[in-house]
This record gives C-alpha cells, sequence and structure tokens, in this order.
C-alpha cells in the first residue's frame, strides 16, 4: 500500500459537515478526473471509453477481473476500491488545517501515483459549497514507502482483552440489516474480517492455499472470544450525489468493543483490518477502526502485617 497526505489552510468561513467523508471523495474524484486520463491530455468528459487504463477508475470503480480470483467475489458487481480516504472522525466539522489522507492497497503505478498527486494538489481549485468557501494547500508529503507491504497473519495464542473501536461509521450488516451492539459478536466481526482480507489480497495481493485453511480453526477460535463491553450507537445520515443530483442513505456503526479470551491470535488481523477498513462504502472513508490493548490495572496494595 501507498499513503499520501495532504494538508489544507481554509481562507474563508468553511465547515466540514458532520459526515465529511462523501464530500472529501467526491472532491478528490472531481480533481482526479481534471488531472487526464491515460489516452489523453483531457479531464474526462464522459463515461470512460477505457476503465482498464484509467486512473480514476482503478482507484474508485475498478471493474472486476476476470476470471474472479476468488469465490467469494461471486454475485458481486463490483470490485472493492483500493482507494481509501482517511477522513476527520465525525463531528469534526472545522479543521485548521484540514488533512486528507489517501491510502492506496495494492501496486500503484507511476501514473497513478503522479495523477494522484496532481488530483491532492487541484483540489483547491474546486468549488466547495459557497461562493467564498476556499481552502489553499500547505502541505503534500508521502505518509509510508511506497508499495510497502503488509503481511498478514494470526499472532501468537494469547489470553487477555482487546478494545476495537469504530473511528468512523462502520456499515455492517447481516441478513441485509445493520448490526446492533446487541448482536455483533465477535464471531460476526471476525468474518467480516476475513471476508474483507480475503477478498483484498485476492485482488490487491497475495493470497496462498494455506491462508484458506487456516479459516474453520480461526472461526471456531473466535467462537471462544467474548465481548465484555459494548458502546456503539447506530448512526444514519443521507450524501448528495452532485453527479447524478441523488440522494443516498448511509448508516453505521460507532463506538467501541472490549473483548477478552484468546485475543492474541486475531490481534494481527484486527490491526491489519484496521488499515484496510471494514464493512460497506469504505471507499468513502467508513469502517475506520483502532485496536488498543487496555491498560492492565494496577494490582491492590499489599497489605502489612503488624
Amino acid at each position: 500500500m501507498t499513503e499520501l497526505e495532504a494538508a489544507y489552510r481554509p481562507t474563508g468561513d468553511f465547515r466540514l459537515p458532520h459526515h465529511s467523508g462523501s464530500l472529501l471523495r467526491g472532491l478528490l474524484g472531481r480533481a482526479l478526473r481534471q488531472t487526464g486520463c491515460a489516452i489523453s491530455d483531457e479531464p474526462c468528459r464522459a463515461a470512460c471509453l477505457r476503465p482498464g487504463r484509467c486512473t480514476y477508475s482503478r482507484l474508485f470503480d475498478p471493474p472486476l477481473p476476470e476470471p474472479l480470483p476468488h469465490r467469494l467475489l461471486r454475485g458481486a458487481t463490483e470490485a472493492p476500491p483500493p482507494l481509501l480516504p482517511l477522513i476527520p472522525r465525525p463531528g469534526e466539522t472545522h479543521a485548521d488545517p484540514l488533512v486528507l489522507g489517501v491510502r492506496v492497497l495494492g501496486t500503484l503505478g507511476d501514473d497513478d501515483l503522479q495523477r494522484l498527486i496532481a488530483a491532492l494538489m487541484d483540489i483547491p481549485t474546486l468549488r466547495l459549497g459557497s461562493a467564498e468557501d476556499r481552502i489553499e494547500i500547505e502541505q503534500l508529503r508521502r505518509r509510508r514507502e511506497r508499495d510497502c507491504t503488509l503481511e498478514i497473519a494470526p499472532g501468537e495464542p494469547r489470553q487477555g482483552q482487546l478494545r476495537v473501536t469504530f473511528e468512523t461509521p462502520a456499515w455492517l450488516t447481516h441478513k441485509g440489516r445493520l448490526h446492533t451492539a446487541a448482536d455483533l459478536d465477535f464471531s460476526s466481526l471476525f468474518r467480516h474480517v476475513y471476508r474483507r482480507l480475503t477478498t483484498l489480497c485476492a485482488l490487491y495481493g497475495e493470497l496462498r492455499p494455506e491462508d484458506e485453511a487456516r479459516f474453520s480453526e480461526l472461526d471456531r477460535l473466535a467462537a471462544s472470544v467474548r465481548v465484555a463491553a459494548a458502546d456503539l450507537r447506530a448512526v444514519r445520515w443521507e450524501r448528495h450525489s452532485w453527479e447524478r443530483e441523488a440522494r443516498h442513505p448511509m448508516m453505521g456503526l460507532l463506538g467501541s468493543l472490549l473483548l477478552e479470551g484468546a485475543v492474541g491470535v486475531f490481534q494481527p488481523l484486527l490491526e491489519a483490518a484496521a488499515l484496510t477498513f471494514i464493512g460497506k462504502c469504505t471507499s468513502h472513508g467508513l469502517g475506520r477502526m483502532r485496536i488498543e490493548v487496555p491498560d492492565l490495572p494496577a494490582p491492590p496494595p499489599r497489605r502489612s502485617r503488624a
């Protein structure tokens, strides 16, 4: 994966919406269309004629490869996009500077990298809201070594606790409905994590036969990890698509789960999922997690004997 980070300074009375992922994704997508395409120096003006060679298509709307690289993609209508915007947490409505990170999963070609950098530089030229809403770029830097490798493997057996915090809404569903604090146990969370990591490795990395063979054992072990405490709330809102002049419902879970049991095996998998996000609409910044090992309480002081 490759990570870039751009910092912008508002020059007017600019305010981010409460859920800013769709706005920032839309700005980056519009700027990326303006930087030109693979077969022309002109900006995108219509439906892409060469989606396999288009930077915007590869990063935001990649076609499903043929043949499908994994059975988990059967029935899918689109591939998970490799581009993840690192957006402010919900409610951070005023940021000075406004920092937008971009994480791209998989190998990023030279042309795509240069167009992505140009798009981040071009965002201040776009209209943000009212005519007075403007930002200027302050800094653009690379946060990680380009194409750094993320190794994903189970950890060492260890009993203990882990806290999983959803920093942006995690759109996790079961049978078509959003999970709740009452039914999101660790087995369900692990299956979401496994499906996401497996699919991404098949599309943008490497998936070995032994990786597949581990699932049954890990799934059985996941049933022994319990949710010791849950502080989750469901959030719902709408995003506005300027291109199609339509509104789309959005939803997700915010808050945290305290896990207890054989968590050591799953910690590296959860940390990998924290980098790749989880659930639906990850290309809008949804599903970003933070994994922490809670501090153990200090032992009670020994009582001295007279």
